[in-house]
C-alpha cells in the first residue's frame, strides 16, 4: 500500500465519525419535546385561589333584624337518631339574622350571581356566591374552621342539594374571638331557573343546632 493511501484512510475515518456525531446530536435535539403545561393543554379558564376570610370587630350592638328562633322542635338526640332535620332551627327569611346559643348571631347576605371556574374534581358553572356572617357576642371564643359548614339546596322541602365550588369559596379562620365577626363567601352551582326558592343551612358543629334560611336569590 502506498504512503499516500495510508494517509487518506485515517482522514476518511475521522471525517465519517465527525459526521455521525453531528447527526446523532441533531437527532437527539429534535426528539426532545417542547415545554407544555402539566396535564396537557392549558385551560382557557383560570382556577381561582381560595383565600381565608379575615375576622373583624363586631358592631357594639346586634343588628336590628335579629330574630331568636323557636327551639321547641330541636331534638338533642337528632344526630344520634340519624334525623338531622330535627337539629335545625325553623327557617328564617334570607334577609334576617338568627341568634342562637347565647350570643352567636348568624346571617346570610344577598347572594351574588357568578360563573365559577372549576378546579380538578369540581363542577363549575353558573351559580351563586353566598356570604355567611357569624358574629360572636358570647362570652367565649368559638372554634370555626373545624366546625362551620354551609349547605344550600333549592326547591321545596329538603330540595336538591347544590354543589359547592370549594376553589371559589373562602377558607374559614381557625377561631372566632369574643367580639369579632367574620363573613365567609361560599360558592355553589345553582341553575338560574331554580333560584327563586333556595335554602341555606349554617351549622357550627355538634354543640349547636343549625340556623336555616329560605328565600329567593339571584
Amino acid at each position: 500500500m502506498s504512503r499516500t493511501r495510508m494517509l487518506i484512510l485515517p482522514a476518511v475515518l475521522v471525517l465519517g465519525l465527525g459526521l455521525a456525531a453531528c447527526g446523532g446530536g441533531k437527532s437527539g435535539g429534535s426528539s426532545t419535546p417542547s415545554a407544555t403545561p402539566a396535564g396537557g393543554a392549558a385551560s382557557s379558564t383560570a382556577v381561582p385561589t381560595t383565600r381565608t376570610a379575615e375576622p373583624t370587630a363586631a358592631p357594639a350592638t346586634p343588628p336590628d333584624d335579629v330574630i331568636t328562633p323557636d327551639a321547641s322542635s330541636i331534638d338533642p338526640k337528632a344526630a344520634e337518631n340519624g334525623d338531622l332535620s330535627k337539629d335545625e332551627y325553623p327557617e328564617a327569611p334570607l334577609d334576617k339574622s338568627v341568634s342562637i346559643d347565647g350570643g352567636i348571631v348568624i346571617s346570610v347576605g344577598q347572594p351574588q350571581a357568578q360563573d365559577f371556574a372549576s378546579a380538578p374534581g369540581e363542577m363549575g358553572g353558573a351559580g351563586l356566591l353566598v356570604p355567611v356572617t357569624v358574629m360572636n357576642s358570647s362570652d367565649q371564643d368559638i372554634p370555626l374552621a373545624s366546625v362551620l359548614t354551609t349547605t344550600v339546596s333549592y326547591g321545596d322541602g329538603i330540595g336538591t342539594p347544590a354543589s359547592e365550588v370549594i376553589s371559589s369559596s373562602d377558607a374559614v379562620p381557625a377561631t372566632l374571638a369574643v367580639g369579632q365577626q367574620v363573613t365567609v363567601n361560599r360558592a355553589f352551582v345553582i341553575p338560574v331557573e331554580v333560584r327563586g326558592n333556595i335554602k341555606v343551612s349554617v351549622d357550627l358543629g355538634a354543640d349547636h343546632s343549625a340556623a336555616t334560611f329560605r328565600g329567593a336569590a339571584g
